[in-house]
């Protein structure tokens, strides 16, 4: 029944769709700055659902309707979106004024400005490691929702989803990466709607559901507790969402690199302001799909049902939806996977580029020369992903698995930012140090009771009141 005309159509018509903008896009990337940065000419609102396109990423798809569905699921993760709003505010208000003022390609070269190179390629290394996991995790999912659709090895689904996101990033840039990305949050943001409209209908509507999501408390929003081992309270949202979003959106190039193609300061703060006030009714639709599919079980009950919770929309949409919705929400799915992979694929390349090959390695060459350069390192962490993605087979739910990876390590990117933006101490051997012993303290708290947001809030503090005790280096 999927492989309906109709739906091979829609899927046609997204791939076709993607391909003239990466070709459309990528005809004058003649200089690094086109390649990474678009020449700071992109409009701020296709910039601001560019951001909101990979942060939500096949992981929110997928993830966020899952974790709903699950026994004891509901809407508390709702929580850690107040946090991200915060945070998203610190970053425009200190980060992005910063890093204008110094006409910065990758985040990490403000590190060289403020503190040496040193901490410029630890800080690349940092967000090589953490961006090739977490972007892993986010292309395992994506490519588990095809394996389960189309029936194909969950190998080849991961093949052909980073081989599709590397072409047209690889040919079209950042403009690629941002206007597919606008096509793509249109996309899979309808689909979910209509998702949402058809279980509605199908369960009768409103008075047949809420009785079955009620007894189940599936719409809790707020957890009061004050307990830190419980991952989704107002308090560990708050922190948590904070320090995440601050870290995320401020010190990983992946995201940051978005609101540098703006043409200034206010711009690329209003793009991501407004990331903050959308987020809440887009994470909300997507915990409602999976409250929705709770209750249609229900009153439906199916002897197939997968129990893997991350395996349930995939199922839905396979078994479920008519011609021509399913294969919209198939593409809905891979663009939520496009998404986030061009985004990652373009920044590790960025950084790869700027940070470790330009200053190192080979300088003073032509600007075609690093552009072609930057396809081919596209192309090796494309191959990177894909070995990542495999690994992440049989682990655990991958919502809270995503957050789990970048909780280890962006407190101590935050930490270091933090101390040559906000103090006038700090040196290359302390960041080395504060670093360090972030990561160990982190994964020592891991190992307790505490939950996962008060990683990275652990890891910004120590890394920063560590930092701080070293002096800045006197002036040559």
């Amino acid at each position: 029944m999927f492989f309906h005309p109709l739906n091979i159509l829609t899927i046609i018509i997204y791939l076709v769709s993607i391909a003239f903008i990466g070709y459309y896009t990528g005809k004058e990337e003649s200089t690094t700055t086109d390649f990474f940065l678009a020449s700071r000419k992109m409009p701020w609102p296709a910039v601001c659902l560019s951001i909101l396109a990979t942060e939500l990423s096949a992981v929110t798809f997928i993830g966020a309707p899952a974790f709903s569905f699950n026994a004891g699921g509901n809407f508390t993760y709702l929580q850690l979106a107040l946090g991200s709003l915060i945070g998203r505010i610190l970053i425009a208000t200190l980060f992005l004024t910063v890093f204008y003022k110094h006409n910065v390609t990758t985040v990490y070269e403000y590190l060289s400005i403020r503190f040496g190179t040193q901490s410029q390629v630890l800080g690349a290394v940092v967000f090589f490691i953490t961006r090739l996991l977490a972007s892993g995790v986010r292309l395992y999912v994506a490519s588990l929702a095809i394996h389960v659709i189309f029936g194909i090895s969950l190998f080849a689904s991961i093949v052909i989803t980073s081989g599709i996101a590397m072409l047209y990033t690889m040919w079209g840039g950042i403009k690629a990466v941002i206007w597919t990305d606008v096509l793509q949050i249109s996309i899979f943001m309808g689909g979910a709607l209509a998702t949402m409209i058809l279980i509605f209908h199908y369960c009768g509507g409103w008075a047949h559901i809420q009785p079955l999501i009620t007894s189940s408390k599936k719409l809790q929003v707020f957890d009061f507790s004050l307990s830190m081992t419980k991952p989704f309270t107002l308090l560990a949202g708050i922190f948590g969402g904070c320090f995440l979003t601050f870290s995320a959106l401020g010190t990983d190039q992946d995201l940051t690199q978005r609101m540098l193609t703006c043409k200034n300061t206010r711009f690329a703060q209003k793009a991501l302001i407004l990331t903050g006030l959308l987020n809440f009714p887009i994470v909300i639709i997507f915990l409602s799909i999976g409250i929705l599919l709770y209750a249609y079980y229900l009153l439906f009950p199916d002897m197939s049902l997968p129990e893997n919770g991350d395996h349930i929309f995939p199922y839905f949409i396979r078994n479920s939806l008519p011609p021509g919705i399913s294969g919209l929400l198939v593409v809905s799915m891979f663009a939520a996977a496009m998404s986030s992979l061009d985004s990652a694929l373009n920044s590790l390349a960025s950084s790869a580029i700027n940070d470790i090959y330009r200053p190192f390695f080979v300088k003073n060459k032509t600007e075609q020369h690093y552009v072609n350069m930057s396809r081919i390192f596209v192309i090796f962490f494309s191959m990177m992903l894909v070995a990542i993605a495999y690994i992440c087979k049989n682990m655990e739910t991958v919502l809270i698995l995503a957050f789990k990876i970048t909780s280890y390590t962006y407190g101590a990117l935050l930490g270091v930012f933090l101390t040559g933006i906000l103090t006038k101490r700090g040196n290359n051997i302390g960041n080395l140090i504060a670093m360090l012993s972030s990561f160990v303290i982190v994964y020592c708290i891991s190992k307790t009771a505490i939950a996962w947001p008060w990683y990275v809030v652990a890891g910004s503090i120590s890394t920063f009141v560590i930092a701080i005790l070293f002096p800045s280096p006197k002036p040559q």
